[in-house]
């Protein structure tokens, strides 16, 4: 009774063994499958990254790449920028040297003006002297006609836009004749004595160069024969001066000239007898001295540097 049941037992124990090794040899092979699956994904994986680490490498490689340029730019950019940086130092050091100029120029310019306003102001001396003596010579002659006027209520002695004294010659001729009558006489005498006065003052003498008479005459005739009364009109009116001054005659004859113009010049156009009368006239011009011009105007060109 004791052996069967120790060879039941030896028995039960026998077959113990190889379930227990079959077990573990499933256990094995399920783990040598695990392994394999587990390597397999591995090297997929692995292969994954070396793909993503490929296409990184390549990305990095790019951007390197991009980047370099970018850099290579950049330091182009600032050589161009050091380079205008220096031509905005260099024009600016221009411009401070023109505004330095300019003003230099805008003083030296000041003072030429100045100086220039001194000749304008020299030369409109000159211009005004001899306005001043027609004027001064008008006025004798006023004292003497009193208020005269033409038949249309013109004055009979100007003095033109040119600082030229104008007297219609019906206060000295009848027409057509060279002859001074009367009354012309008498204002020649005005004018003779007149003209003394102003060539007595020798700062006044000193500046003029001549006294010119200038006769005038209409259109009636040929212009020949206008040029020859023209021409005897001025000469009388010069001869009559002398003879009713002798010493204008004397001591300043120098100074007197003679001149006629015919028909040409006329102030007005010739349309009626009142134009013409007009038109016949005497004119008295004081010519002032170029020397005195010349000597203001070198004096300023000597300042000049």
């Amino acid at each position: 009774m004791r052996y069967t049941r120790r060879h039941q037992f030896v028995q039960d124990e026998e077959h113990f063994w190889p379930s227990f090794t079959d077990v573990m040899s499933s256990l094995v092979l399920v783990l040598f499958f695990f392994i394999i699956i587990l390597a397999i994904k591995q090297i997929v994986s692995a292969r994954i990254w070396d793909n993503q680490l490929n296409e990184t490498r390549l990305y990095l490689s790019s951007a390197q790449e991009e980047l370099d340029n970018i850099n290579r730019q950049l330091a182009i950019k600032k050589e161009e920028m050091a380079d205008l940086e220096k031509i905005i130092s260099d024009s600016e050091k221009h411009i401070q040297g023109l505004k330095t100029q300019l003003d230099k120029d805008r003083t030296a310019l000041a003072q030429k003006e100045k100086e220039l306003d001194s000749v304008k102001n020299q030369l409109e001396q000159i211009s005004l002297l001899r306005l001043n003596l027609l004027k001064e010579v008008k006025n004798s002659i006023e004292l003497e006609l009193g208020n005269s006027f033409s038949s249309v209520k013109e004055p009979l002695v100007t003095i033109d836009d040119n600082a030229n004294l104008v007297v219609q010659s019906s206060l000295l001729f009848a027409k057509g004749s060279s002859e001074i009558s009367a009354n012309g006489k008498k204002m020649l005498n005005r004018f003779a004595y007149a003209f003394e006065n102003i060539l007595a003052n020798p700062d006044i003498r000193n500046s003029i160069d001549s006294i010119i008479i200038s006769g005038y005459a209409d259109s009636d005739d040929t212009f020949q024969n206008n040029y020859t009364l023209s021409c005897q009109r001025a000469i009388a009116v010069i001869n009559t001066m002398m003879e009713e001054n002798p010493v204008l005659s004397r001591n300043y004859g120098r100074y007197f000239q003679a001149s006629g113009f015919s028909e040409f010049r006329p102030l007005v156009e010739e349309v009626n007898e009142a134009a013409k009368s007009k038109n016949r006239r005497i004119q008295i011009s004081i010519n002032i001295k170029d020397s005195q011009v010349q000597q203001i105007i070198n004096n300023y060109m000597n300042k000049l540097p």
